[in-house]
């Protein structure tokens, strides 16, 4: 707890006195409006970015979804043979 809170502190501290002084924190030309070609790529690798996060978050809900649904399945005979055998010779 000691190791997060002295972590934590200067992050904490540091988006305070952001906060605080907002001409500091303020944006450049491109995203403030300025009338070049450059922000409309900037927002299309943005929301590119973002479509790569969603496909990624996508895969492993569907990775899980498919683990929970396999184990809810039935076990092939095979493997049900095999646990059949070995508690036989544990009872031996």
């Amino acid at each position: 707890m000691k190791h997060a809170r002295r972590f934590l502190t200067p992050i904490l501290w540091s988006g305070a006195l952001l906060a605080l002084l907002p001409s500091a924190a303020s944006a450049c030309a491109v995203c403030m409006g300025a009338t070049s070609k450059t922000g409309p790529a900037i927002n299309g690798a943005i929301f590119l970015m973002l479509g790569f996060v969603a496909s990624i978050l996508g895969a492993v809900g569907v990775f899980a979804y498919n683990l929970a649904k396999r184990e809810r399945s039935p076990l092939p005979p095979h493997a049900e043979l095999s646990q059949m055998m070995t508690a036989q010779e544990d009872t031996k």
